[in-house]
This record gives C-alpha cells, structure tokens and sequence, in this order.
C-alpha cells in the first residue's frame, strides 16, 4: 500500500506547488513596476477583487484526510466518526481505474470494455458496461441496492439485463454469478482492511445514495 500513498503525497506536494506559483504571479507587487515619473501622483484606488473560492476536495485528498484520522484513532485509542461525501464523477473515476484490475475467469465469455454507475435515490444503483459476450456487443445493465448490516456495508443485486441479444442460459447464469462473487469479494476486502494501521475496525454507520453523490459515515475505532 505504500506507494499508493507515496503517490497521493506527491500530488498533494505539486497542488501546494500551483498554489504558491498562483499566490506569486496574482499578487499585485509581483507585477513590473510603473514607469518612473517626476510628478507625484495618488495611484488610483484598487477595486477590491474577492479571493477565488477554494477547490472542494479531490477523491486522492479526501483519502488522505481519512487516512489521517485512521492513523489518529491507532495512536490514540479513541473512536471517530467521518462523514465522506463521493461524487458521481468520482465514483465512476475510481470505477475505471478498478476496471483494469479486474480478472475474469477463462471459463467466462466476457470482456468489459467500459462501466457507468448511476447513482440514484433510497440507496439504489445502476451499473452500465459495454461488454463483449462471445464475440457480440453487449449493454449489461446491473441493479444494485446498499444497506447496512451489523456495521458493515452489504449490495444486493436487483437485477441483471443483457439487452436485445439472445444469449445461452448457461452463459448468462455464469456471468450473473461472476458479478455477484466480485462484489462479494470486494466487500470482504473492504470490510477485512485495516487500512495499514493494525488493530483498526471500520463500523459504517450510514450510506446514503443521491442522483449525483454517495454519503458514507464511518466509525472508525480500535478493534475489540
């Protein structure tokens, strides 16, 4: 997990860097000096400019910051609760990077070619990826509801479509179990993770879904 973090710190060291060569070139003594006059003039009053509005935090700065507190309660012993808020956008960036880690079986006729996952009310989600199913385009399309039992996060398939395209029963079954064994396999590492910090036990509180962000509060504590 090391370099991950190395990287993340790397790109926290360059924003800082763009904000320094901002706060230079925009402050106004930085710029060329007026051309000398013998007459003493008042210089005009400066109409006063509001200071831009700082950027919300990106997905790699959100989890810097929540690793940040993981690291808090190790050393302390003492629980926090965290509120993180992912946007629809961030979902389906950290979705595609996911993508070209995802290993599919020989025996499975399927070739995810891109993912869209549609966030929507009361905890739904929509899952759209172009695929290729024994040499045919396929749109599959999987319905997904998220709850919270004992403390952990759990996704129930609702539904799986495979479009217009006559595919084998066989086959269909193989990739619906395929799609439920993966999600399974991911909640397992999420909810096993101690997130490099030993002794680290997440109990997620709430999970809240809407058209365009995700809400997720976590109690972060020493495990038991």
């Amino acid at each position: 997990m090391m370099p991950r973090f190395s990287k993340i710190i790397i790109i926290a060291a360059v924003l800082v860097l763009a904000g320094v060569v901002y706060l230079i070139f925009s402050n106004p003594f930085a710029k060329e000096p007026p051309s000398p006059d013998t007459t003493l003039t008042k210089p005009p009053p400066r109409e006063s400019v509001s200071p831009p509005e700082p950027p919300a935090p990106d997905f790699e700065e959100k989890v810097t910051d929540f690793m940040q507190v993981v690291a808090n309660v190790s050393a302390s012993g003492e629980s926090q609760e965290v509120t993180l808020v992912f946007t629809e956008a961030e979902v389906n960036d950290q979705a595609a990077k996911i993508l070209t880690q995802v290993e599919i079986p020989e025996d499975i006729p399927l070739e995810i070619n891109s993912v869209s996952i549609d966030l929507q009310p009361e905890n739904n989600l929509l899952t759209e990826a172009e695929t290729t199913i024994l040499g045919l385009g396929v749109t599959l399309k999987a319905g997904s509801q998220v709850s919270i039992r004992d403390g952990k996060p759990e996704v129930t398939i609702t539904d799986v479509s495979f479009g217009s395209i006559p595919l084998p029963g066989v086959v269909k079954d193989k990739i619906v179990a395929f799609i439920t064994q993966k999600t399974d396999d991911l909640l397992v590492q999420l909810t096993e993770a101690t997130l490099g910090a030993d002794g680290i036990d997440l109990e997620f509180k709430e999970v809240n879904t809407q058209e365009d962000k995700v809400t997720i509060t976590v109690l972060i504590k020493k495990a038991a």
